[in-house]
């Protein structure tokens, strides 16, 4: 196994044992969570291909708990459907702080009520974080 897949392997089981990822999900809203996760990752990862160990301890460190942090509001936003409305909107806070350090502090969520008016109102917890990837990977794309 090279370093890269070390690093990643590594990586995953950081994130598959801490089961409060999670915790607000049903099975396949987790399940698209984790995807989520494990492409994130390995992004993470890939980013570190020519660095040394402790260089690649350096970069990846912050960037998963940021990770972690950001799955983790994300799966409580669209797992809990009886949040008060100011603590979904700290989570949706969260979650763009946190994409800001994975991303860089360019990154910018709208507003949750903008983006809540593009969200089917009968979505699933499972197509609410399919919904959340997509608008939190095209805006990483645009930059």
């Amino acid at each position: 196994m090279d370093e890269l897949e070390k690093r990643f392997h590594q990586a995953m089981g950081s994130m598959i044992g801490n089961e409060s990822l999670a915790a607000s999900l049903d099975d396949d809203a987790a399940g698209e969570l984790f995807s989520w996760g494990e492409s994130a990752a390995r992004r993470i990862v890939n980013e570190t291909e020519r660095m040394d160990n402790d260089s690649a301890e350096g970069h990846i460190a912050p960037r998963l708990r940021a990770l972690r942090l950001m799955l983790r509001s994300v799966a409580r936003w669209a797992g809990e459907a009886d949040l008060e409305v100011e603590t979904r909107r700290a989570l949706w806070h969260r979650v763009g702080e946190q994409a800001r350090v994975l991303f860089g502090e360019s990154f910018s969520l709208p507003s949750m009520d903008e983006a809540l008016a593009h969200l089917p109102s009968q979505a699933n917890a499972r197509q609410i974080v399919a919904w959340l990837k997509n608008l939190v990977e095209e805006k990483r794309i645009k930059g």
